[in-house]
Parts: structure tokens; sequence; C-alpha cells
């Protein structure tokens, strides 16, 4: 048998079993116990429409992610010396990687300073 031909079986293999975490599936058991209407509002819903809400949520938790690191990076930008703390640490970063980077050490920068002088992250204390 040939190595490409063991891969392909090995993930026929993990496709065939499904992995259920048991703990979770309790939890899944007795939430759907607990609220038989949501449960027959989600059962009654076409595959689309389940595929279509599940996008959704993920679009919404996208949007606010991107809009929380522009609030960092425009506290970042406001701050001329974090700013350079940030861009310090970064220095060595490839450029495709900077932006993310950036936004990772601005976040632990803006938790650092908050937790000094014991204010709400920028994230949490600045209006839109």
């Amino acid at each position: 048998m040939s190595l490409k031909q063991a891969i392909a079986e090995k993930k026929a293999k993990q496709n065939d079993a499904v992995r259920i975490n048991p703990e979770v599936d309790a939890k899944v058991t007795k939430f759907i116990a607990d609220n038989p209407k949501l449960y027959d509002y989600y059962n009654e819903m076409t595959k689309e429409q389940l595929i279509r809400k599940h996008m959704l949520s993920k679009m919404q938790r996208n949007e606010y992610t991107q809009q929380r690191d522009q609030e960092i990076i425009q506290w970042v930008n406001e701050n001329p010396d974090i700013k350079a703390k940030v861009e310090e640490r970064i220095k060595n970063v490839p450029e495709e990687n900077r932006q993310r980077a950036f936004v990772r050490v601005a976040k632990d920068e803006a938790m650092r300073q908050t937790m000094r002088q014991g204010q709400p992250p920028p994230s949490q204390g600045m209006s839109v």
C-alpha cells in the first residue's frame, strides 16, 4: 500500500468516526431537555437556514472583534509613548504578520496600562 493510499484511508476513518466529548454531549442533552421549544425551533429549520444562522453568528462575532481592534489601534495612536513601546516590540516581526502582531501587542499593553491605573480597558471604556 502506498503512503498516499494509507493517508486517504486514515482520513476516511477519521471522517466516519465523529468525535464526541461526553461531558459536552451531556450538557447539550440537558440544555435540550430544559429548552424543548428552542430545540423544536432549530429542528424545524432547513439545513440552509441553520447554516445561514450559524454564519450570521460568525459574522457578528467578526464585526465585534474588528470594532474592538480598531478601538485599540485608535487608543495606541492617541498615545505616542505606548505606540513607541508597541512598535519596539514588533520591530522584528515580518511585514505580512505585522498588523496582527500590532493589535495583539497593543491589547497586551492596554491591559498592562489599565491594571496599573485601575481603569477599564480601551475596548470597554471608549465610546464609538
